[in-house]
């Protein structure tokens, strides 16, 4: 895990999140203040990026011990998958409690814009993840 990566990655999303959520906002006509997008998407991609890197350090930590006796791209494979779903899960779990809360919508609403932003995520962190590889 690269911190640098980590952050441009969180940067990355909040930007075009807020952008696919004003558009959003715009196609159903709602009126939220900026401040509101912005509120939500910082909040929610925060406690995705504090989450990401805890369970990095956890998994880091703990799981080669516990995986000491396997093969490293075992353990590489493992901690990668590992990461992925539960950030996609946690993620979109999170990103719908925090939009229904403050748009107070229903959960279908949420639901949309919601896996619009975890897609683009992942496909940021994969992007990143084989840009890395490449340098």
């Amino acid at each position: 895990m690269n911190i640098i990566l980590e952050l441009l990655r969180f940067f990355s999303v909040v930007l075009i999140g807020i952008v696919i959520v004003k558009l959003y906002e715009n196609k159903k006509g709602w009126e939220y203040p900026f401040r509101t997008s912005l509120l939500s998407i910082f909040i929610w991609r925060t406690i995705i990026l504090v989450i990401i890197l805890s369970m990095n350090l956890l998994l880091d930590l703990y799981l080669i011990d516990f995986l000491n006796n396997i093969d490293f791209s075992l353990y590489l494979y493992i901690h990668t998958i590992m990461l992925v779903v539960v950030s996609f899960l946690i993620s979109s779990f999170l990103g719908i409690k925090i939009f229904k809360l403050i748009y107070k919508q229903d959960v279908q609403e949420s639901l949309f814009i919601t896996l619009i932003i975890v897609v683009v995520d992942l496909v940021l962190e994969s992007i990143f993840f084989y840009s890395t590889l490449i340098l």
